[in-house]
């Protein structure tokens, strides 16, 4: 890959709160492509950690793999709902619940695969509908001490 190629891709995956008319509430994972290539997004693994509920229909697997499978065209954003990748992770519970959400994406571009961690989040959801969503700094600097350089958050791949 030639250097001036790698150094344009700004790909920035993010877990964000969208709210509609309606009263209508998601999860969306925001897949921000601010370069000029067209970044190729295969899927986003979910991992679920401090989960804290009751009543699940299901037993909890704790993570989910959802498959994107589309391109984010230059300098536009795809939007992606994990609602019911979460809850299905979470093991369908029938009340409140909320979890650590770590979150990675597998993208390719000038065919190369990366991967891109978002930052961790704290989500609070009832059923498919998130309540509420808030960074979780804290659990990635401690994961950062425990795992030594490497590093688990990864805001913008930038080649």
């Amino acid at each position: 890959m030639a250097e001036s190629e790698s150094a344009q891709i700004k790909f920035a995956p993010k877990l964000k709160i969208t709210r509609r008319k309606g009263g209508w509430v998601y999860l969306e994972l925001q897949l921000v492509n601010r370069s000029s290539w067209t970044v190729w997004v295969e899927e986003a693994c979910i991992i679920l950690t401090d989960l804290n509920t009751n009543l699940q229909t299901e037993v909890t697997p704790g993570q989910a793999r959802h498959q994107i499978l589309q391109n984010v065209l230059p300098n536009d954003t795809l939007s992606v709902s994990l609602a019911r990748a979460v809850y299905d992770a979470a093991g369908r519970p029938q009340g409140p619940y909320s979890c650590l959400v770590l979150t990675n994406v597998r993208y390719r571009v000038f065919n190369k695969w990366f991967n891109a961690q978002i930052e961790t989040c704290r989500v609070g959801m009832t059923a498919l509908t998130v309540v509420d969503l808030h960074r979780a700094r804290w659990y990635d600097e401690k994961m950062k001490r425990i795992s030594g350089p490497l590093g688990l958050t990864v805001k913008e791949h930038k080649g």
